[in-house]
């Protein structure tokens, strides 16, 4: 019998873990199916102490303790098996400590800088943080106390990180990031995203709304589901099987567009060339706001009316090439919308509600694939390197984007898929994934730790056939999935070890959500009848917040986690080692 899973989805988590767990619950009452997954699409916000604060991307006016801290210390336990990614407002130091993934606190798993997972016959990939281009080709060159502007290019994604998802061959039902991937607007109701968040216009008319590196990862690896967040408004489309959403290749997202020759010797773009930028053009002021990076309480006050009327006389009417699949959906009734899709049959479909729209397709679903756990043994070959593509043919991507944990906000939604009999028999539990484990073996000795640009390894052979991407052969992959089948997989699927222990200090119980240990500047009340200290409101009271006590925390915590990991899969860690 296939097995069906109900997977909560959430946009932007903000800390706001209680509000979010009391949701699912009253989902779980209402509904009497139990939820099996939660799926938070970053801006999780994972705060221990007062260091974690002070590194978390945001202006400091904004930043607050939260309640993260009580399920890290096990005062409170998620109720639901919880997975995320980073987005752009995170603390920065504690993400680095888990790079490759791991658990931030009991039953909440963190799936690193890019990741792949298995859940109940589901294969999940994640990547995390927001695509600026002046950072994208850079290494990890980010190094502690985290000052200025490195703050908030930890959260900035790389190149290669996309390299790294660019070798996933095996099909992926779920792909969680961030940012949106460019151009996904277009596949679904533009025409209504632009009624709710009129200053997308410009955005949209140029296409550059979103991730080129997500458009990139989504031509090829072609999920079942796409999970974003990011933009702070709920938006559904359906990207076709048959369709293409960047076909540029690795080249055709700056700076590998041009020729890396211009770099300067000391790493990153050369101030000195013509078309250099000014660094401080690029970053900006901490405290600017600008769409792209926005923390959630500025993105509220740089919304402007509902209406763009004031626009009409100056820019030209709105032009957008639709593609034949358009979906003209009203808002759902409610903040949790279920739907289903069965992953067991030809035909994609979706079972509604009446606030739930259903998705269509034009082309049919071919019966979805699942890889066994275990890598099988590869034969020596002298053929020509093959590369292999992870689409199902036939399958189309439904892409959905949720808001903010807020209010009459539609930020979360549960969706029923229905796991073919092939891969519904291991428990629900979060497994590794043999080929990712493969994909971390071929690709963590080109790790980069400064700031000059990432060029992909020779060994990574420029694929015609697949947009220019640089993959690594078949033969070379299936090399290393054949070390970890017989080193990590001996006895078939391995499931993530509970080995979470905490390594940081945390505040005394009982410090209020809105704590901010002095790090927050007063100024004064600002906005919408939200008083004084109240999470999420404006123009927290420093005189309140009482001090850190005790020494000030590490930046960097070394984590048995990640010691633990490395060592099951043969690697070393080079970026946690330089930060401690």
């Amino acid at each position: 019998m296939p097995r069906t899973l109900n997977i909560a989805i959430e946009g932007c988590c903000h800390g706001m873990l209680d509000n979010i767990y009391s949701q699912l619950l009253t989902r779980q009452k209402q509904t009497k199916k139990n939820i099996d997954l939660l799926i938070i699409c970053g801006d999780f916000q994972a705060i221990r102490n007062v260091t974690d604060l002070g590194c978390m991307s945001c202006p400091d006016k904004y930043k607050q303790i939260g309640g993260f801290y009580r399920y890290y210390t096990g005062e409170r336990v998620a109720p639901v098996p919880t997975i995320f990614v980073g987005g752009n407002h995170e603390a920065g130091n504690h993400s680095r400590e888990l790079y490759y993934g791991g658990w931030v606190a009991p039953n909440i798993y963190f799936m690193g800088n890019s990741g792949v997972l298995k859940f109940g016959g589901l294969r999940i990939g994640g990547i995390s943080g927001i695509f600026k281009d002046f950072d994208y080709a850079k290494g990890y060159y980010e190094r502690p106390p985290f000052r200025g502007h490195s703050r908030s290019s930890m959260h900035h994604a790389r190149s290669y990180e996309a390299f790294k998802m660019l070798q996933i061959r095996q099909p992926l039902d779920i792909v969680v990031s961030h940012d949106w991937p460019q151009h996904i607007e277009r596949y679904g109701d533009t025409d209504g995203l632009l009624k709710k968040k009129p200053f997308f216009e410009k955005e949209v008319k140029r296409g550059d709304l979103g991730s080129p590196l997500n458009a990139l990862l989504l031509e090829r690896l072609r999920p079942a589901w796409w999970f974003s967040a990011h933009l702070h408004v709920r938006f559904t489309a359906s990207f076709g099987a048959h369709e293409s959403i960047f076909t540029q290749g690795w080249k055709g997202i700056p700076p590998y567009e041009q020729d890396l020759s211009n770099v300067s010797a000391s790493g990153g773009i050369d101030a000195n060339r013509p078309d250099a930028m000014s660094r401080t053009a690029q970053i900006g002021n901490e405290d600017e706001i600008v769409m792209s990076s926005l923390s959630d309480e500025e993105a509220d006050l740089a919304e402007p009316a509902d209406n763009a009327t004031s626009r009409a006389h100056t820019e030209p009417e709105l032009e957008i090439k639709r593609p034949r699949m358009e979906l003209n959906l009203p808002p759902p009734k409610h903040d949790i919308a279920p739907a289903l899709i069965d992953l067991t049959e030809k035909e994609p479909t979706r079972e509604t509600s009446e606030y739930t729209e259903a998705v269509t397709s034009d082309s049919k679903e071919e019966e979805h694939n699942v890889q066994t756990d275990s890598a099988t043994d590869i034969e020596p070959t002298s053929k020509p390197a093959s590369f292999s593509t992870p689409r199902v043919p036939g399958r189309p991507t439904n892409f959905l984007a949720l808001d903010k944990c807020l209010p009459k906000r539609q930020f979360l939604e549960v969706i029923e898929i229905k796991v073919p009999d092939s891969a519904a028999d291991g428990e629900l539990k979060l497994e590794y994934d043999p080929e990712w484990l493969a994909i971390l073996r071929l690709c963590n000795p080109y790790l980069p730790l400064d700031e000059s640009p990432f060029v992909p390894p020779a060994q990574a052979q420029v694929c015609e056939a697949n947009h220019q991407l640089p993959l690594f052969s078949d033969e070379q992959l299936d090399r290393e999935l054949e070390w970890v089948s017989k080193n990590v997989f001996r006895n078939g699927r391995v499931y993530v070890p509970p080995n979470f222990v905490p390594v940081a200090p945390v505040p005394p119980p009982g410090t209020p959500d809105s704590v901010s240990f002095g790090l927050a500047r007063n100024d004064g009340n600002r906005g919408r009848g939200r008083g004084c200290g109240q999470r999420g409101g404006y123009g927290h009271n420093q005189r309140n917040d009482a001090p850190w006590s005790g020494p000030r925390p590490y930046f960097i915590n070394a984590n048995p986690q990640t010691d633990d990991f490395c060592k099951m899969i043969g690697i070393n860690d080079p970026l946690t080692q330089l930060l401690r």
